[in-house]
């Protein structure tokens, strides 16, 4: 038998490249360059043409001009600028008008996004199924249809600036002393008693019940028959007052026969009523009233929104330094009580020690920075220019205290100043005094894109929910978790790697949105711009400069994002 014998090899073929140019890496490099290269090229032709065109006509992109007079007044502007500033100064305005839109947005629109996204998943029917419709309306309707209608139907609705809707009704009301000795009542028994013990044991409900008969009995008696509270002095009883109380001891004995699961419900309703009808009769709880003087804090009409404004004074870095205290005492709480906790596996609650930290040297801090009496006397500026010493009292009483003086001798930390409306010579409302003032085209804005990207943020958050397996939920009841802390431990850790990555997104469709603001006459700076463009004619530079800045706002909102994301990824090896 004949050996086998080898398969002769096939011929090699001769290629007349070289081998470095047959490796594929090489090809894939060498075809990456020749692109760019083409790329690079016909933007250079478009590039010189474009130059070329705007050459011939004396329109150069350049930057030169930011420093000329802008000539226009701007309707939301700070008070440094005017028609005299300058077209740079004149952008900025609108770059820091498109922030507080996309700031205040951002953090609106997440609390309502979130709380919308909770709503889908309710178990109230009523709930879940209104904000469903209002979610499909709002995700269906586009966006510039929603801000129209929000500038041109829901805020032209709203009253003239002379007879505005006011928050807080002006004027001087009491408060009635018996609501507060209620309020601590009910404070002391449940941190004294109820809280105490277990829920749905016998105790807790006829504490509760009772409390409720008691407070609902005293106060419907008080609003309906306020001639006869306390007209019965101890001692002196009559007729009803024997009725009444026969009447509720019958009521407490047949509620003591009672064996099924209402009955200490029903023996603490009749217990409370008593007490509640005792405590009416004879006038026990005084009914006097705290005198209080109530004034506006916001003004709403067709022109605009007025708010309070709040100013720091001479002592406010006194009182950071009580807050900062406080902030490193709810540090140092939070990390020994976690340290506590995964050594003894006890749950220690760090986050209500912390909180109560914070609290407490802010309180303290405020009361400490304030105990330094004001100056007795004080300089002041006449009309006439000369300088003389009074009271901070008589100046503030004859106008002569400036804000700045108000700031420097203030004995508190922070200076409340409510919106003022200005009043004519023939009693008109003519505008504010003091106060911060937001247009209404801001206002409609601000809605707009809120309300539009919460019915986003909501299906996000919902369907982040429903990715955490139930399972994991069932464990945490099982293990003893409450509600809270099932949220906070099991569910939110899980829901959040599944909701920041689309979320990241409807943030930036939102600062993106914004843009349409010029659809409503918001001077942001897509409008500031385009004016810019209109009047000096550098369009092209105008519009790198939009773009330029809108992707700087983008890539710092995907920055903050992407860390999140990184924080909450399930870490593997």
């Amino acid at each position: 038998m004949a050996a086998l014998q080898p398969d002769p090899q096939p011929p090699r073929r001769s290629s007349f490249l070289p081998a470095f140019l047959r490796d594929e890496r090489i090809i894939s490099i060498l075809g990456q360059l020749i692109f760019a290269f083409v790329l690079v090229y016909l933007v250079s032709l478009v590039w010189g043409s474009i130059l070329t065109s705007l050459n011939s006509k004396n329109l150069t992109p350049n930057l030169n001009f930011l420093s000329n007079r802008a000539g226009f007044d701007i309707g939301e502007r700070p008070d440094w600028y005017s028609s005299n500033s300058s077209y740079g100064d004149a952008f900025s305005v609108g770059f820091v008008n498109s922030l507080r839109i996309i700031s205040v947005g951002l953090v609106l629109t997440t609390i309502l996004g979130v709380l919308a996204g909770i709503f889908l998943l309710s178990s109230n029917w009523l709930l879940r199924n209104v904000t469903r419709g209002a979610v499909e309306i709002l995700r269906n309707t586009p966006i510039l249809v929603q801000l129209i209608f929000w500038y041109a139907i829901v805020i032209s609705s709203l009253p003239d600036f002379r007879t505005p809707l006011t928050v807080l009704p002006e004027g001087r009301y009491a408060i009635p002393t018996r609501w507060l000795i209620e309020l601590a009542i009910l404070a002391f028994m449940w941190f004294s008693y109820i809280a105490k013990e277990k829920v749905g044991s016998p105790r807790r409900l006829f504490w509760v019940s009772s409390l409720i008969a008691g407070i609902v009995v005293h106060e419907v008696g008080i609003l309906l028959i306020p001639a006869a509270y306390g007209s019965n002095q101890i001692g002196s009883v009559g007729l009803g007052f024997l009725i009444y109380l026969v009447i509720s001891i019958i009521l407490i004995v047949a509620a003591s026969r009672v064996t099924n699961a209402m009955r200490w419900r029903l023996i603490g309703l009749s217990v409370g009523q008593l007490v509640g009808g005792l405590l009416f009769y004879f006038g026990i709880i005084p009914n006097a009233g705290i005198p209080l003087e109530l004034y506006p804090t916001i003004f709403i009409s067709r022109r605009g929104f007025a708010f309070p404004e709040l100013h720091t004074t001479g002592r406010f870095a006194e009182w950071l330094a009580f807050i900062a205290i406080g902030v490193t005492l709810a540090l140092i709480l939070w990390f020994y009580l976690g340290r506590l906790i995964e050594q003894t596996g006890r749950p220690y609650p760090r986050i209500r020690y912390a909180i109560i930290a914070i609290i407490a040297f802010t309180v303290i801090g405020w009361v400490a920075v304030g105990i330094e009496p004001a100056p007795t006397t004080i300089p002041v500026t006449g009309e006439d220019g000369t300088i003389t010493f009074m009271s901070i009292a008589d100046a503030r009483a004859a106008n002569l205290l400036t804000a700045a003086d108000e700031e420097l001798y203030s004995t508190h930390p922070i200076l409340y100043i409510p919106p003022v409306q200005r009043v004519n010579n023939a009693g008109i409302v003519s505008g504010y005094l003091s106060g911060t003032q937001v247009s209404p085209e801001y206002i409609a804005l601000l809605l707009g894109l809120v309300v539009y990207t919460a019915a986003f943020i909501a299906e996000i958050v919902r369907a982040g929910f429903l990715a955490v397996p139930n399972g994991q939920i069932e464990a945490s009841r099982a293990l003893g978790f409450t509600t809270g802390q099932t949220l906070w431990m099991v569910i939110l850790p899980q829901a959040m790697r599944v909701i920041i990555p689309p979320l990241a997104s409807q943030y930036l469709n939102l600062a993106k949105n914004s843009s349409l603001a010029i659809a409503i006459a918001f001077a942001d700076v897509v409008q500031i711009t385009t004016t810019i463009m209109n009047q000096s004619g550098q369009s092209v530079t105008g519009i790198t400069m939009i773009m330029v800045t809108y992707l700087t706002i983008s890539l710092v909102i995907a920055f903050f994002t992407n860390l999140a994301n990184r924080r909450f990824q399930l870490v593997t090896r």
